[in-house]
């Protein structure tokens, strides 16, 4: 009993400790000799999270927004970037095998594989387009107004179940007026940022357009080696295939960016009760192969000593095994499965186009219809040579394409006085996918071209509304009905014999259907004008699919959604006249039919890995977000949260090789995280004025996968970045200096172990960077 009745303890400490901090620091800043005037107090910022415009204190949910200004002032370069400054969430680039994605994980809930047989379980939204896949949302930030982070389940609102929360994008509109802007960025590694804005109003108060794009070049940061050319006296009858140049041996780099990015947005306004919006935007990402080296070899394991013994040293003179593990920094990656006649290119590549429209018809004075039609198609390739060496061990090519189609209808009202908020809508959502390349596992004698491809429908329909009961008191409920299907056609080819890969070729895997209701009720209570607490039960599901990465026809199963009931309290506040503003939540989740994956062997000894629902888990937090500005020109910026993640049943997966225990933690969430931000803005007179800020990150140790495997977990560790922002007195010319990682910390990024769970690898992170930033506003 004590032992169980621990983490409870652990956590509620954890979170008093947490809370009483904050508040003595709020306390400190109320000391301050000189008040704040009130430009220097916290802003009010609008969020549009329950589909009208809100204050953000005022709005009885978990969000963390920022706006573009706020953006650049942290140097925040990618979405990735982003999670950084929000409580309980997790945003990172995924490894090479998962090509130009974003694993998000929200609250302990989140999702790390890319394939198109999978749900996210966070969603991102992009100008309140769904983005149906967790390739392609490597999103850079282009002229973006505000991001919202929504923590917990969003099953109740936005267009498509999202069971952990929401990231949403929100695009600057086209104005009535005219403004451009050009921005250069230089920097280590060779960068060479530019992008840029101008704004046109074609018709006044009644047709704008906007341009916007985007331009980024980065060399890679791992050095990709030619091995027999470096160690020729560990090379065996390895003939090196670049000759040494100096003290080089290089084939060329991982981890370098070509980007090329253009948006256009028009804004039609014939009356002032009709807006229609209509943007097009087109991305253009040829990067090479994602940042990858080895971390560990198990040398004993029975597969890789057979295929060493058997093929590698009679053909090459020597085995795959530590030689290969010089450098983080350093891949001796061919990307070429030499047995099985296969050799790819080193890439990690998107190209995606997107078109959407939204009309807004004032239909009364109280009552809006809104109407989002969307259309998005994207593809890319991304390979990896997963053992890292010249040596064919494993090597795997991923030929992605995607296009999906959404329609919204939504109307958003004010009934009975403004005693009642409500909104009503439907969601229709389609999309097609195809996967080719495909997997070159030599040490398992496995090797095979694909052409596999994916049909899922969403439709759902859902009400949701506010009571206001008295000024200070209201109750708000909502509603979803969702029904959803997804089928996996299964096409693959062995190679090199060409022979069908399934015995009796390509199929059709039964189709994963299914349907549900997400509710909602919650209660917010005004305090004082500058004080709200709130409460509310809300309940979410990740939609099911089909295991997409069978050895056998007999695993290529269905499987469930996952789903959740959350429990949430809160506290909304800005203190001592607005000079300090905090924002706490706690949360208790009831968290059911997990979808764990098990990657290991049959009993043939081929590889297997299976995605199946398996028992259940709680999951318990607390989170805190400050602000403070002490006085005139200071500004602090803090967060912290706590998680608190247990397995209570493995069901199904109990005692499976390869499957979580009972002690396994969350892949992607570390315990506790925390964010602090320091800035102030010195006004040098007739000189402009100069500000300098300050962020340091945290993350305690965080686990990749669910067996907890210690080789695949990431120790906690801090990262500090550094601004120097310069302001011309009329605010048109700008320049900054700014460092990432300023203490040059080193860290994965991600671990991965590799199929067959020998080996181990993971993506480096970026080492100490500078870059100099100069703009002009017009």
């Amino acid at each position: 009993m004590i032992c169980r009745s621990y983490p409870k303890r652990r956590a509620i400490r954890g979170a008093s400790l947490l809370v009483l901090s904050m508040l003595a620091t709020a306390a400190h800043g109320q000391q301050a000799e000189t008040p704040a005037p009130q430009d220097d107090r916290n802003a009010d910022i609008i969020v549009t999270a329950q589909f009208r415009s809100t204050n953000l204190q005022d709005t009885p949910l978990a969000i963390t927004a920022l706006t573009g200004e706020q953006l650049a002032d942290r140097s925040f370069n990618n979405i990735a970037d982003v999670g950084r400054a929000a409580p309980s969430v997790t945003l990172r680039l995924a490894s090479s095998g998962y090509g130009k994605s974003t694993q998000a994980y929200i609250r302990g809930i989140g999702q790390t594989d890319f394939n198109f047989a999978l749900e996210p379980a966070v969603g991102f939204y992009v100008d309140d387009v769904y983005h149906a896949s967790l390739f392609g949302t490597s999103f850079d930030l282009l002229d973006l107004e505000r991001i919202e982070i929504l923590r917990g389940p969003q099953g109740t609102l936005f267009g498509k179940n999202s069971i952990g929360g929401a990231v949403r994008l929100i695009s600057q509109k086209p104005r009535d007026r005219f403004e451009a802007s050009i921005e250069g960025t230089y920097g280590s590694y060779d960068r060479i940022d530019l992008r840029g804005m101008v704004n046109i109003p074609l018709v006044a108060e009644q047709l704008a357009l906007r341009l916007s794009f985007a331009s980024k070049e980065r060399d890679g940061y791992v050095d990709r080696v030619d091995f027999a050319c470096a160690y020729p006296q560990l090379a065996g009858n390895l003939t090196p295939t670049v000759s040494q140049h100096g003290n080089s041996c290089k084939l060329g780099t991982l981890g370098g960016e070509s980007v090329r990015a253009g948006r256009a947005a028009l804004r039609w306004t014939p009356s002032s009760d009709i807006e229609v919006n209509l943007a097009a935007e087109i991305i253009r990402d040829n990067s090479e192969g994602a940042a990858d080296s080895l971390i560990y070899i198990n040398t004993a394991a029975t597969a890789l000593v057979n295929h060493n013994n058997n093929r590698l040293i009679p053909a090459y003179g020597i085995p795959y095994d530590g030689r290969f593990i010089v450098d983080p920094y350093v891949s001796f990656a061919s990307y070429d499965s030499k047995f099985l006649g296969r050799e790819v290119p080193a890439v990690n590549t998107v190209h995606s186009e997107s078109y959407s429209g939204d009309i807004a018809w004032n239909i009364t004075e109280n009552v809006q219809f809104k109407s989002i039609t969307a259309y998005q198609k994207f593809n890319g390739r991304f390979t990896q040579n997963a053992n890292n060496a010249p040596l064919p061990v494993a090597l795997t090519d991923n030929i992605a394409g995607f296009e999906q189609f959404t329609q919204e209808f939504r109307v958003v009202g004010t009934s009975f006085n403004d005693m009642l908020d409500w909104a009503a809508g439907v969601f229709y959502f389609e999309g097609d996918s195809t996967l080719g390349g495909g997997a070159y596992l030599a040490a398992s004698n496995i090797g095979f071209d694909q052409n596999d491809s994916t049909h899922a429908k969403n439709r759902s329909a859902f009400a949701h509304g506010t009571l206001h009961l008295t000024e200070q008191f209201s109750l708000t409920a909502g509603l979803r009905y969702t029904k959803e299907s997804k089928s996996y056609r299964f096409d693959r080819v062995n190679v090199p014999a060409g022979t069908p890969f399934f015995a009796g070729g390509a199929f059709t895997s039964p189709e994963a259907e299914m349907d549900r209701v997400d509710y909602k009720i919650g209660l917010d209570y005004q305090l004082t004008d500058r004080v709200m607490v709130y409460g509310q039960f809300s309940t979410g599901f990740k939609g099911g699919g089909i295991n997409p990465r069978p050895f056998t026809p007999a695993a290529a199963v269905p499987f469930g959604p996952e789903t959740l009931n959350a429990y949430e309290i809160g506290l909304k506040s800005d203190l001592f006249d607005r000079l300090v503003r905090l924002n706490l939540a706690a949360y208790h989740s009831d968290y059911s039919n997990l979808q764990l994956s098990a990657n290991g062997f049959d009993n043939n000894g081929a590889p297997s890995i299976v995605i199946a629902n398996a028992g259940s888990a709680r999951i318990n937090g607390v989170e805190a977000e400050m602000e403070i500005r002490p006085a005139r020109g200071l500004q602090i910026d803090m967060s912290a949260s706590y998680t608190d993640f247990k397995i209570k049943d493995l069901g199904a997966a109990a005692g499976v090789s390869g499957g979580p225990t009972l002690d396994s933690k969350a892949p992607g969430v570390p315990e506790w995280k925390y964010n602090a931000g320091i800035q102030y803005r010195a006004e040098l007179g007739n000189g402009g004025s100069l500000t300098p800020r300050f962020d340091v990150y945290y993350q305690s140790r965080l686990f990749n996968e669910w067996t907890n495997n210690p080789r695949a977990a990431e120790d906690g560790y801090a990262l500090a970045n550094a601004r120097l922002t310069y302001n011309a007195p009329d605010e048109e010319w700008y320049a900054a200096l700014s460092v990432t990682n300023l203490f040059d910390q080193f860290y994965y990024v991600n671990r991965f172990i590799q199929s067959g769970t020998y080996i181990f690898t993971g993506q480096p992170s970026r080492p100490r960077e500078w870059a100099v930033t100069v703009g002009r506003r017009f």
